[in-house]
This record gives C-alpha cells, structure tokens and sequence, in this order.
C-alpha cells in the first residue's frame, strides 16, 4: 500500500468517525399536511312547552277517541324558529287553534295558544265497566326534528279544577319528553340517516272509575232477571204459564242488555268483564229453567215431595253459585 492510498484510508476512517459521533446531518422535514376544518354541529334550541287542560269530554271506548280542550304555552330563545305555529299533536287531530303573539317573557320568548283537538287512543276495555285508562296527549313538532329543536316539560302543566269526566276520576301525571324514532327517511334520499328522530311531550292523564255504582246502573236489568228466574221456582211446577214464563222472559230480557252493552263498546276479540256477568246470567237463568222441566217431571211421577225439595234447594244452591260467581269475576 502506497502512502496516498494509507492517507485517503486514515481520512475516511476519520470521516466515519466524525459522523458517528456528530450525526447525521439535519435534512428538512416535509411541512405536515394541513388538517381538514373541523365541523361544527349546530346547538339545538331547547323550547320549554306546558299545557293547561280545560276538559276532557265525549270519551268513547268505542270510536277509540276523546276530545280536549286545553290551554299551550312555549318558551325559547333565538328567532330562527317558530315552534308555536309548527306544533302538531301526534296522536290526534287538531280542530282549531288561537291566534298568538310572540312577547318577552325575562329574555325568552312566550307564546300561548288555546287548542281544541279531538285524540285517538285504544281503550283497552276487558275490564268494562270497571275499566281504567291513561288517557295521552302527544306534542310533537311537524318541522323540526332533534337536531334543531328539542321540547322540554315546563313545571306549570295542570288541570283545571273544574275538568270532570263523567264516572271517572281524573288525575295527571307528571309530563315526560321522550324521543321519538319513525324508522324512516321519508323518500328524501338526500337524507343522511335513514331514521327521523323528533321530540315528543307526552302530557298523560289517568281515568279511574270513582265507584261501583256503574256496576249496578249497567247491570240492574240482568240482576233483576236472575231474580224473577229465581223466584220462579217458589211457583209451583204445574203452574206451566208462570213458572216457564218467568224464566221465558227473564232470558230475553238479559239478553236484550246484553246487546245494549256491546253496543257501547269496540270490536274485539277479547270477552269483556261485562260479557262474563252477561253471560253468567244468562248461563243462571237456563239453570232454574233446567231445574223447572226437572221437576215438572218429577210431578208427573206423583213425587210432588221430590219436586217441591228440589225446588227449595235449588233457589239456595243456585242464587250462592250465582253470587260467589261474581264476585270472583269481579276481584279476579
């Protein structure tokens, strides 16, 4: 090896070394790519709603409808909405509506309309007449959905003092908002999502019957049917005109009330309390009219004694079934 190749080998030994210990030499990092601008969802306005009803009339189990009359107020900020004009009720149909102002209620805005409205609800009736029922008025907005307004249940809502309804007691509940989903995008294909998401208030009022006296008011003509059924077998068996006329007529007769009673109510396929105390009636009825024929014929076998016992055990046995009857189907 020549001097000039042992002097380029020492000085590259020595650049290996400087770079070793010096580092690399810096390089200009590429500038970081610029970030996307970040999206801002806007806040929804929060409008506080309340209602005041006035009356709840001409309930009908069997049109499955009730109508009210009642008193709608709105509180929010901001203007870009109207929430008093898009207000619907989800689950009825709104008659007529007031005219109504925007004032300034301590930096909110406040309107109230005065709502008459006729409501759709599915009574559920196998306890008829001794039914309850939550009676729902649904508030919804028919514009807007959660994203830009959002209901809110103001602490005012009430009944009015005087509201009654007839054999029921009224009594509110406490008003909830609920979100409701209808899963679809109404053929809007532009919609990003495929369900619409609304805010609902749900004002909800019960209805208990006050007492039992409807009980007897709907059954008077069945009890009073058993009855002459009843007393028919104290007539002696071959008396054929009263003893087999009583209990003729008093089927009719329960029958006739029977058809009074099912024409106040829905079609179902569900038998209905007041159809079971009809039924047992009638069921009652061809019981003391069985026993009659029976004991015509014992009569007619010259064992009078026979017919007049079975007589006076049957008026016991049958009136103690008739009565634990219903009062299990009563307290059932």
């Amino acid at each position: 090896m020549t001097f000039k190749h042992l002097s380029r080998f020492c000085l590259s030994l020595c650049c290996a070394f400087a770079v070793l210990v010096m580092g690399a030499p810096a390089h200009a990092e590429p500038a970081p790519a610029a970030s996307s601008a970040e999206s801002t969802a806007s806040t929804a306005t929060m409008v506080q709603v309340g209602a005041y009803l006035l009356r709840i009339s001409n309930v009908s189990q069997k049109d499955g409808t009730f109508d009210v009359d009642m008193w709608v107020w709105m509180r929010w900020k901001g203007s870009d909405i109207e929430p008093q004009k898009t207000f619907e009720i989800a689950n009825g149909i709104i008659n007529s509506r007031s005219d109504t102002e925007i004032l300034d209620d301590m930096g909110y805005h406040y309107s109230t309309i005065r709502v008459q409205a006729t409501l759709f609800h599915q009574f559920d009736v196998k306890r008829f007449p001794l039914d309850n029922h939550r009676l729902t008025i649904e508030l919804e907005d028919s514009t807007y959905d959660t994203s830009t307004l959002q209901y809110v249940a103001d602490r005012g809502t009430a009944l009015d003092p005087g509201l009654t309804v007839p054999g029921w007691k009224v009594t509110l509940e406490k008003p909830f908002v609920a979100a409701h989903v209808y899963p679809t995008d109404y053929g809007l294909r532009s919609s990003a999502t495929p369900n619409a998401v609304y805010s609902r208030l749900v004002v909800a009022t019960d209805l208990e019957r006050s007492s039992m006296m409807v009980l007897f008011k709907e059954f008077w003509i069945s009890i009073l049917a058993v009855a002459l059924s009843l007393l028919a077998l104290l007539v002696h068996s071959h008396d054929l005109d009263a003893r087999f006329g009583l209990g003729v007529g008093s089927i009719f007769a329960a029958s006739a009330n029977a058809f009074v009673l099912s024409d106040n109510l829905p079609k179902t396929t569900a038998v209905t309390l007041a159809e079971q105390l009809n039924l047992l009636a009638v069921g009652t009825i061809f019981v003391t009219v069985f026993v009659s024929i029976w004991s015509l014929r014992l009569r007619y076998n010259d064992r009078e004694a026979a017919s007049l016992k079975l007589d006076k055990i049957s008026l016991v046995v049958i009136s103690l079934a008739y009565i634990i009857a219903n009062v299990v189907m009563l307290y059932s």
